[in-house]
């Protein structure tokens, strides 16, 4: 009988603990639920841009940019860099997004504007020739943000940087030289019918028309000596 009353007891308290624990998760699920719902309008953005854009966008906007500010504007390549190490003395900002195309500059330029700096450069268009959009698309989104800048900040000097080429052979077929080329020859013809510098970064780092190993990790992000190159290439325009 005590082994019968014990095996109940037993079974009874491990079908309550059971039920607690149940309870629990379900009130856990409820309640992140409720989270998410509460913010949809947040989670529906991070879903859409990503956790970096939201990230970095959600801090720019908290920080100032000054009328003495030198604005970095890019994707990852700029995003990687240590633009106030690079020039100190300068106001050197960093305004990079990882994996960020004309469209998403786009969508966060006015913070940049409204800050009306001195310098802005920019690099940006790789992810736009990768994700397959056209280069006529890209060139037209360029073309606004260029706009945007006069017409919001008219003081600022803009300059248009070109983009580098990729290492084929690390990179793979993901995107030619070719594509690269024939983009930057765009870029060009923008920068003089805008009335803006343009500064041929391909030509720099070019070697038989790829990106050399030194330069380069993985076939199109950059390595230190990468970076040194690049700021020899534009450091006349920044200082």
């Amino acid at each position: 009988m005590n082994k019968l009353l014990k095996r109940i007891l037993f079974i009874s308290v491990g079908m309550n603990l059971v039920f607690i624990i149940l309870t629990g998760f379900a009130f856990i699920k409820f309640d992140g639920m409720n989270k998410v719902n509460a913010g949809n309008k947040q989670s529906d953005a991070i879903k859409r841009i990503g956790f970096h854009y939201y990230e970095r966008t959600t801090l720019f906007n908290e920080l100032s940019i000054s009328p003495d500010s030198i604005v970095f504007l890019g994707d990852s390549l700029t995003f990687r860099a240590e633009w106030s190490e690079l020039f100190p003395g300068k106001n050197a900002i960093n305004r990079g997004i990882g994996h960020d195309t004309t469209a998403g500059l786009l969508k966060r330029l006015d913070k940049v504007i409204e800050g009306k700096p001195q310098k802005i450069f920019i690099l940006i268009g790789i992810n736009d020739l990768k994700s397959q959009r056209s280069i006529s698309e890209t060139i037209h989104n360029y073309s606004k943000i260029i706009k945007r800048i006069q017409s919001g900040s008219p003081k600022t000097e803009i300059f248009i940087q070109s983009l580098l080429p990729v290492n084929e052979k690390k990179y793979g077929k993901i995107l030619s030289n070719d594509k690269i080329k024939t983009m930057n020859k765009e870029l060009r013809g923008l920068a003089k019918s805008s009335g803006v510098q343009y500064i041929d970064l391909y030509s720099a780092f070019s070697k038989n028309d790829q990106l050399p190993d030194k330069y380069t990790v993985d076939g199109i992000h950059l390595t230190g000596k990468g970076y040194i190159r690049w700021k020899e290439a534009i450091k006349e325009y920044v200082e």
